[in-house]
């Protein structure tokens, strides 16, 4: 899909200080998320009025070559910032260039790779969101878990997370392998009597929740990432969730939330994967603001529309977000315990 025009329109001439946001938006693949966090981005800028900081978008073909290419360009424009690194293998590659010699923000997390002492990271892995739901179940007194996983790569990293994070706080885990296809869905629940536990975690997309959602015993608590629910979707296709907890970003379930009610959502509906990368370009934006005016130091923090972001000893900015579950269908932040 072709870039929005505002995407297309020319750099301004000149060397001159800008923050330099580098996207694949003129990749066939990427084109359409790669704009959704420039969206968010400009958005954030335009509610920064008078302070916006100077920005100049670079559009890539890819997240790969050109992306280091632009970056070393926009060096000799200017560039006092570079915001890039979309995919994991995008900011991977960042990381073992040698752009990164001004301050530089990755929108991914790179591959077991030391970052450059000047690189940050900030992303919407999923696999925090699964440590995170890990400690959450924890603490509402579940010990035995069982996690459902399908053969995709993601579904696994999130699993994993989800398995090394309970087993860190004492918890037992066991994982049942749900096939993928509906009609594999039914196998679940004798897989799921055939072990002992309290709880299940589902790491899984949409789709396949949706599919063994059924197939779970009402007893038993249930737990998810974002990756499993559409805080977006009607109320009469979310009811099905009713029951299930998990963690979402402030933009989608505290509405009143202040850092939320300054921006404006997008011109036009998204999708809610879309719409996630929105709300990262948001708080990227905000991010690049702080690391301009110094060095972030550990005990940063930034109330985002992402969620709760804090800097940790290896430069990755984390994100804390908030519990979540459904009433009458609808995504609601749930009351934490006092």
């Amino acid at each position: 899909p072709a870039p929005s025009p505002a995407a297309r329109q020319p750099i301004p001439a000149g060397p001159a200080p800008h923050v330099a946001l580098i996207l694949p938006l003129s990749s066939p693949s990427l084109g359409r998320v790669a704009d959704a966090v420039r969206q968010g981005f400009v958005a954030a800028g335009q509610v920064a009025g008078a302070s916006a900081l100077p920005v100049r978008t670079y559009p890539a073909v890819d997240d790969g070559a050109a992306v280091l290419e632009l970056c070393l360009r926009a060096q000799a424009e200017g560039a006092v910032m570079v915001v890039a690194g979309l995919t994991r293998d995008g900011a991977t590659g960042l990381a073992r260039s040698d752009c990164p010699r001004q301050p530089t923000l990755v929108l991914n997390q790179p591959q077991e790779t030391p970052m450059p002492p000047r690189m940050y990271s900030v992303s919407l892995a999923a696999e925090q969101e699964a440590r995170q739901v890990a400690l959450m179940a924890m603490n509402d007194g579940w010990r035995a878990a069982i996690v459902i996983a399908s053969p995709s790569a993601l579904s696994r990293r999130v699993a994993d997370a989800f398995e090394r994070e309970w087993a860190r706080a004492a918890g037992e885990a066991r994982r049942v392998v749900f096939a993928g296809k509906l009609e594999d869905a039914p196998a679940v629940k004798e897989m799921i009597a055939a072990l002992r536990g309290d709880m299940v975690f589902l790491a899984l997309d949409q789709a396949a929740t949706r599919a063994v959602r059924p197939y779970i015993s009402g007893t038993l608590p249930l737990y998810t990432t974002s990756l499993g629910v559409d805080p977006r979707a009607e109320a009469t296709v979310n009811v099905d969730l009713e029951g299930v907890r998990y963690v979402d970003m402030p933009w989608f379930v505290q509405p009143d939330h202040p850092a939320v009610m300054v921006y404006p959502a997008p011109g036009a509906a998204m999708p809610v994967e879309q719409e996630r990368l929105y709300a990262l370009g948001i708080d990227a934006y905000r991010l690049a603001g702080a690391l301009l005016q110094a060095a972030p130091k550990p005990a940063f923090s930034l109330d985002g529309v992402t969620g709760r972001i804090a800097l940790d000893a290896d430069r990755h900015f984390t994100r804390t977000l908030v519990p979540a579950g459904f009433d009458a269908g609808r995504a609601v932040a749930l009351q934490s315990a006092p």
